[in-house]
Order: C-alpha cells, then sequence, then structure tokens
C-alpha cells in the first residue's frame, strides 16, 4: 500500500515575473520552523514522500514545484525560465508565506540552486543540508552522458538504439535537438530513451529494481524538455561561478551528504565543493548512492536535517 501523507496545511499558486505561477504547499506544524525542498531534475518537481525526510511534528515544510515543472504553469514552459528568475523565486516564496528566516533542503540540481540561493540571502537561512550535490560542469554531463556508458553499457545502447555515430558523440545535444526540434513522435521518442536510461542507471547502481515512471507521455515530455534546456545550456552557470557562491556562504550552517557510490553527481563533486565551503561538515555515506530511496541516504538526509534544525 502506498504511504499516505497528511493534507497540507494549505497550498495555491505564487504568481511570477514572466507569466509563471508556482505551485507550493505547506505541511507539517504551522508555528514550527520552516524548511523549503529545492527538487532536483531541473524540472522533475516535488512529490510527498520528501516529507519522510522531515519530522512534521517539529518542523513547517514548504514544498513547490520550480517554473515550469511538476503543477506550476504553464507546464514545461521555456520563457523566462533560467537559473536566476529560480533563485528569485525562492525569496518571493519566503516572502509570500512570511517566513522570517528557513532552512533549505536540496539535493543534486536542488543543492546547486541552494548553494546559489544562500549566497544571495544568506540572512534568511537558518541551515542548508545538500545532498549529492551537482556542479553544473561540462565534465559531469560528459560523465552521465558519454563515459558512464563504462558501468552501464547495455542502458546506453538502449538510450542511442538506432543513432548515427555523430549522434552518440553528444548524447545531450542528440536528444535535445530531438526534444526541442524534432517531430511530436520524436519528441516522444526522446523523453522516453532519456527516462528509461535514468531508470536503467539508478537499477544498475542501487541494485534494487526501479519501477516503471508514473508519469504520462506529456508529462514526461515536459520534464526533459526542462532539463535539456538546462543542461543544453550548462544550467546558465559556470562551476567557477558556483564554487564562488559556495564560498560566499560561510555565515550559514551548512551539512553536505554525499554516496561513494553515487554514479549520477560523482563524490568527487563534494571534494571540490568542501574546498570552498570549509565551515560546512560533510558526511559521507559508505556504499550509499544518489537517492533518497535509498535507505542509507534517506538515515543520513533525516539526520542531517534534525542537526540543522536543532542547532537554531
Amino acid at each position: 500500500m502506498p504511504k499516505l501523507f497528511p493534507a497540507p496545511l494549505r497550498d495555491g499558486y505564487l504568481v511570477v515575473e514572466g507569466g509563471h505561477r508556482l505551485y507550493f504547499a505547506e505541511y507539517g506544524c504551522r508555528d514550527a520552523p520552516a524548511a523549503v525542498v529545492l527538487h532536483g531534475g531541473p524540472g522533475s518537481g516535488c512529490n510527498t514522500g520528501m516529507l519522510d525526510w522531515f519530522d512534521l511534528s517539529r518542523q513547517r515544510v514548504v514544498l513547490f514545484d520550480q517554473r515550469g515543472a511538476g503543477r506550476s504553469a504553464p507546464s514545461a514552459s521555456l520563457a523566462h525560465n533560467c537559473t536566476r528568475d529560480l533563485i528569485l523565486d525562492i525569496e518571493r516564496l519566503r516572502q509570500h508565506l512570511r517566513i522570517e528566516r528557513w532552512l533549505v533542503v536540496g539535493g543534486s540540481w536542488g543543492a546547486t540552486l541552494g548553494i546559489l540561493y544562500a549566497a544571495c540571502y544568506a540572512d534568511r537561512l537558518t541551515g542548508l543540508a545538500l545532498r549529492g550535490a551537482f556542479l553544473a560542469s561540462v565534465r559531469e554531463i560528459t560523465w552521465f552522458f558519454q563515459s558512464l556508458k563504462a558501468l552501464v553499457p547495455d542502458a546506453w545502447g538502449r538510450l542511442t538504439y538506432g543513432w548515427a555515430p555523430l549522434q552518440k558523440q553528444d548524447v545531450l545535444q542528440s536528444l535535445t535537438s530531438l526534444l526541442h526540434n524534432g517531430t511530436p513522435d520524436e519528441q516522444r521518442d526522446a523523453a522516453a530513451r532519456w527516462g528509461r536510461y535514468e531508470a536503467d542507471v539508478m537499477q544498475a547502481m542501487t541494485g534494487v529494481e526501479v519501477s516503471k515512471s508514473e508519469r504520462s507521455g506529456e508529462a514526461r515530455l515536459g520534464k526533459y524538455l526542462l532539463q535539456s534546456h538546462y543542461l543544453s545550456q550548462r544550467c546558465f552557470v559556470t562551476e567557477r561561478q558556483l564554487l564562488r557562491s559556495a564560498r560566499n556562504t560561510a555565515r550559514v550552517p551548512t551539512i553536505m551528504i554525499h554516496g561513494t557510490q553515487d554514479w549520477i553527481c560523482p563524490p568527487e563533486n563534494a571534494y571540490r565543493l568542501r574546498r570552498f565551503m570549509p565551515h560546512a561538515e560533510l558526511r559521507w555515506v559508505v556504499k550509499g548512492t544518489h537517492t533518497p530511496a535509498d535507505p542509507a541516504i534517506l538515515e543520513a538526509l533525516q539526520q542531517a536535517i534534525h542537526d540543522l534544525r536543532n542547532a537554531v
């Protein structure tokens, strides 16, 4: 039976610049310290399973879908949708909800946003919890779409099946071209290939069978339109800029957790990031992978959130 989560304290839409409406929902204890979750992707959206990370009797938790993602509208809109827009949206949401300061929790792409937001609005954070940090680098993108073939040759073969050799030399560019310029059938096929590849990598990494996505074809296409939009533009931020931002978070209590067997965001990322965030506590999860569905990662994330909340 799927786990049942409480109804939100309230939910709704926040209208922001560029014609976007951000869906948000609040859970837990209204008068408790607040936390916000920055989802990954880009384009994945939030889900109520994220509430498992928190003690809802002692926390006020805000989930929201970034521009074009999840239940935000218009769906999969790429207009006025870049990293700077998302950072400003986080602060607009805090102000809209009249939250003075909050704990920011972000994993993967959400960790990228968390660092950039914390650098701009350090005084508005009580803490920063980063899981499996993504540094928005060419190195990582090349690793995932090209070099990871060495670990998952069958999955990579399915991803690129029927493609010409030139298409296989730059998988992200090939997927992006099909998603944004292809026929409707080519767009759906590219989204399906990408989604299947992610699931295959996750299954190979964790050793646990990954259930088929519950997303409809249109929702899956929207997710990968957004993700290709960001990744093909190197997420509108360089790794150097991100690391400079990380240095500017020195006043924010920070815990980083990273799995030693994370194939999505390699452990090297944690070492690079730690050099620019000496104030942060780095907690390695031995044999941990990338996803909070991994029990070891989930436990470490819950503990990090607990410790940051109690440190206030």
